[in-house]
């Protein structure tokens, strides 16, 4: 029996929730940095997305939805550009505050969350895409 793929990136996204949604508690409790955390729970937010994608896709619940794909397709587009935009606002604001590297509560978290943000969001469109083109090919060749 082979080891199929998929079964890593289900992993890799359950971690992924786990650690989004662990960065938004720690941040909102302990820092008290809302910014931080609000990115963080973005990151665990698309991540579960990423996993809602994987676990229908191995269910085969997408054959019948392509259009739920190209829906999770223009959120992971529209999260993309949001976090690239959160991501270079936070690090201008970082630079411009002289904040440390080494402060928790400094923007510079802020920036690597916006970017694990927009890791997940380019993940999401990236699966999304594959499973959509997987499923188109299928259902034109099952039309004749």
């Amino acid at each position: 029996m082979a080891f199929n793929k998929t079964y890593i990136s289900l992993g890799y996204a359950c971690v992924g929730v786990l650690v989004g949604l662990s960065a938004f508690l720690v941040w909102n409790i302990a820092y008290k940095q809302p910014w931080t955390a609000a990115m963080g729970g973005l990151a665990g937010v698309l991540a579960l997305w990423t996993l809602v994608t994987h676990i229908m896709y191995l269910q085969d619940y997408w054959r019948t939805w392509l259009k739920g794909l190209r829906i999770f397709l223009f959120m992971g587009f529209f999260f993309s550009l949001l976090s690239i935009t959160a991501f270079i606002t936070f690090l201008c604001l970082a630079v411009s505050r002289k904040e440390s590297l080494k402060d928790p509560n400094s923007l510079y978290l802020s920036c690597v969350w916006s970017f694990m943000s927009l890791k997940w969001a380019f993940l999401l469109a990236l699966y999304s895409h594959r499973y959509r083109k997987e499923f188109a090919d299928i259902s034109i060749l099952s039309d004749f």
